[in-house]
């Protein structure tokens, strides 16, 4: 049977040439995530020797020490892992449809093996064997495509400045090694279902003329359809009461298993609503528009497989760039509702105001309250572990002046030394309360066992952790980098004049005092910079590698409509009504890919949105627009342009020996 997978793979080296592109693509694309993961944990996490460090000891009598300057790759590496998800899952996807309609393309190839003899299991062998004639070369293909990217996709990363060093690249072995074996895992897998569907097909499959009308829906398919319905169901379902860390994967996953039940029921409910859609075109365009929807209802297979790959890579894509903006948005806009302060202060040199600078702004008649917490990283012991966390020394009843605070355990006043107080979502993921113990330690300090005695909820303004003023250890005490000014309600309604007033008395050299909307807008604008390069990071490379699979499948679906529209042409169809045809499906199946897709992306993104909570009022919903009209127009045209290019080619060679002849 190898050899005949090897005639067969070069015989239909057109149906195979969309599996072995989008191989080789998955393979080259997983090498370079991996590789820039490698490059990421090749950073030595203490570059510096002789670090201040603090010993404490864990719930468990374990001791465990921290020091100061490690660096926190754990910001890039998420991104990098989030990417390396997207473009497995889109790998996987876009494998598992290829081999699957690749053998539903051949089924009458199947009943003439089983019609000569070929038993369930030689089919099935052959369908393994030219797997690995095209899964074999595909890999080393895809490697050799890593290898030359991953260079270049690591000093991009560089450009991005998500990564708080540079990074080199490293040993490419075990990455490429990962990739390949992840390719031909993913091959293997798909032609293992694939093959198991051949080998049922029947020997009078051969005696059909239609190639795809005979059940579509399997019990395999239908089963994991309607598994992978409710388990995305389930997710979306829980997403809104989770909580906002909780509820990202579980809209992620979830949104992902949606997309997934949609492609595998597409059989089911895609035709119908494409014949539907096709309506206007029958009155519009009569011949080519009702070709185009009695081809889309009655090729069922092929249609789920048009809108699979444009509905994956949309529903992912906006999945992805929706929750991540949307969190975006409502941290921003929970800062807003909780700022009471109408001036923000940051010095103009260096990275923190002077103490002179903090005097002078809280002896001005025209300032009610000032609240600079000093930014500064602590190690904390819990029960299990030991680990570091941000802190701030600061003044709770002045921040709980400046901004909206609610005391959810405890009371709000000056902290004493042996006191913290911590913030709502350090208490609940810690188990804290108001009275019990937190142990933390400075760098290049010792242990410090302090009492809780309030707990608040105040959102990015109140860190995890707010210790008493004064607290310091070896080094100097933390200087606040930024400082949040309440003016009295004489002064409140001229806050641009009293910004430029209190800057020239406590020095334009030394401080930068702006109202605060101007100050939001401004980091507003920073934070949208750097989100847009995350989600480059995170869907530029699985989108490109979606729309060459969008390609893939058209030219594989019109590898085997020679005689169709050899048909057409014998019964007097015009080529111009060919083409119109080949548009209107390309157009119809698009369209509705998209549509699924928005349906898909605003399920999962309602249900991230409900876990999120912002001060006096809901979550603002934030869509990439401009990202994914980008890229939904992409799909459309890379469709428009090979369903055109594959129909214009068949017309060339339409002949009566195509009609004869078993292509």
């Amino acid at each position: 049977m190898w050899r005949i997978s090897l005639r067969s793979v070069r015989h239909y080296w057109a149906l195979f040439a969309g599996t072995f592109v989008a191989l080789a693509l998955g393979v080259a694309l997983i090498g370079v995530s991996a590789s820039a993961l490698a490059a990421t944990w090749a950073v030595p996490a203490s570059p510096g020797a002789g670090n201040p460090s603090v010993t404490l000891t864990d719930g468990t009598g374990a001791a465990r020490t921290l020091s100061s300057g490690d660096l926190d790759m754990g910001g890039v590496q998420s991104v990098l892992a989030m990417a390396g998800v997207v473009s497995a899952f889109v790998t996987v996807f876009v494998i598992a449809g290829t081999c699957a309609f690749g053998i539903a393309l051949r089924r009458r190839d199947m009943g003439l093996l089983r019609l000569v003899g070929a038993g369930g299991p030689q089919v099935r062998r052959m369908v393994l064997g030219e797997s690995l004639a095209v899964a074999v070369p595909a890999a080393l293909v895809g490697c050799a495509v890593a290898a030359v990217a991953a260079p270049v996709a690591v000093e991009a990363l560089n450009g991005t400045g998500l990564s708080p060093v540079e990074l080199r690249p490293g040993p490419l072995f075990r990455p490429l090694v990962l990739a390949a074996g992840s390719g031909l895992l993913m091959a293997a897998l798909g032609m293992l279902a694939a093959s198991r569907r051949a080998a049922r097909v029947r020997p009078t499959e051969a005696l059909r003329e239609a190639d795809l009308d005979a059940r579509t829906m399997t019990v395999g398919r239908g089963v994991m359809g309607v598994l992978t319905l409710v388990t995305g169901a389930v997710m979306v379902a829980l997403a809104p009461g989770a909580g906002p860390e909780a509820a990202t994967p579980l809209a992620l996953f979830g949104t992902m298993a949606l997309a997934v039940a949609a492609t595998l029921l597409g059989p089911v409910y895609l035709p119908p609503l494409l014949r539907l859609m096709a309506l206007p075109l029958r009155w519009a365009d009569p011949v080519a528009g009702r070709l185009a929807a009695e081809s889309v209802r009655t090729s069922r297979r092929r249609t789920a497989s048009l809108v699979g790959p444009v509905l994956a890579i949309l529903a992912i894509v906006g999945v992805f760039t929706t929750v991540l903006s949307t969190t975006g948005a409502a941290t921003e806009a929970d800062d807003r509702a909780r700022t009471v302060a109408q001036l923000v202060v940051e010095p103009t040199r260096g990275d923190a105001l002077s103490p002179d600078a903090m005097a002078a702004l809280r002896a001005d008649p025209r300032v009610a309250a000032v609240s600079a917490p000093a930014a500064l990283e602590v190690a904390v012991a819990g029960p299990h572990s030991v680990w570091k966390e941000q802190a701030a020394v600061a003044d709770p009843a002045a921040l709980a002046r400046t901004h909206r605070i609610t005391v959810v355990d405890g009371s709000l006043g000056p902290l004493l030394p042996g006191t913290v107080a911590v913030s709502r979502e350090f208490a609940d993921w810690y188990g804290h309360r108001a009275g019990s113990t937190v142990t933390y330690g400075m760098f290049g300090g010792r242990p410090v066992e302090a009492r809780v005695v309030a707990v608040l909820d105040g959102g990015s303004a109140v860190p995890p952790l707010l210790l008493p003023p004064g607290s310091r250890g070896p080094a100097p005490a933390p200087a606040p980098s930024r400082a949040a000014v309440l003016l009295g309600e004489e002064a409140a309604g001229s806050a641009r004049a009293v910004a430029d007033e209190l800057a020239a008395r406590v020095g334009t050299d030394r401080v930068r005092v702006v109202p605060t909307e101007e100050w939001f807008s401004s980091v507003a604008t920073d934070q949208d910079r750097l989100n847009r390069l995350v989600l480059a990071v995170l869907t530029v490379p699985a989108s490109l590698y979606a729309l060459i699979a969008v390609a893939g499948t058209l030219v594989m679906a019109y590898s085997r409509r020679g005689r169709e529209i050899a048909g057409m042409r014998m019964v007097g169809v015009s080529a111009g009504q060919v083409r119109r045809m080949a548009l209107w499906e390309t157009l119809s199946t698009s369209l509705l890919g998209v549509l699924m897709a928005a349906g898909v992306v605003a399920v999962g993104a309602r249900a991230h949105r409900g876990a999120l909570s912002v001060f006096g009022g809901e979550a603002p919903l934030s869509v990439e627009w401009g990202m994914l009209g980008a890229l939904t127009a992409a799909c459309v045209l890379v469709g428009v342009v090979v369903s055109l290019t594959a129909a214009g080619r068949l017309l060339r060679q339409v002949g009566v020996a195509t009609v004869t002849s078993r292509r």
